[in-house]
């Protein structure tokens, strides 16, 4: 982890940590099976719809909660690796005021800017 103090270092790890555990609890919680829809009792198709928009929703957001465990374990091993806060595109440091707002960023401001700017249309 370059340019950051002991402090810092242990701040984010534990900023990683808390999210990761709220994270987990909040898809443990939304985690629960459904009963299939054939073993329903009969309803109609106004309550069958909004079944199925809100098991799209449940599963839009297991799906961000996944990203979101994918970057913290991504911030993970940049840290074992000692390229945590070094941004992957320039090779200059985040700044730890960044790191604080967004543990698991890659890049620094002015790249990650680029960066959606390149790809926003995509």
């Amino acid at each position: 982890m370059t340019n950051l103090t002991a402090q810092q270092s242990a701040s984010l790890v534990a900023q990683l940590d808390a999210e990761e555990a709220s994270i987990r609890a909040a898809v443990g919680s939304a985690d629960t099976p459904m009963t299939p829809m054939a073993q329903r009792e009969a309803r109609d198709e106004g309550d069958l719809a909004d079944d199925e928009i809100n098991q799209r929703q449940d599963d839009a957001m297991l799906d961000h909660y996944r990203m979101q465990l994918a970057d913290i374990s991504a911030a993970r091993t940049r840290m074992q690796h000692g390229q945590y806060g070094t941004c992957i595109d320039c090779q200059q440091p985040i700044p730890f005021s960044r790191l604080q707002a967004y543990p698991t960023a890659k890049r620094c401001t002015a790249c990650q800017r680029r960066h959606e700017q390149l790809y926003a249309d995509r």
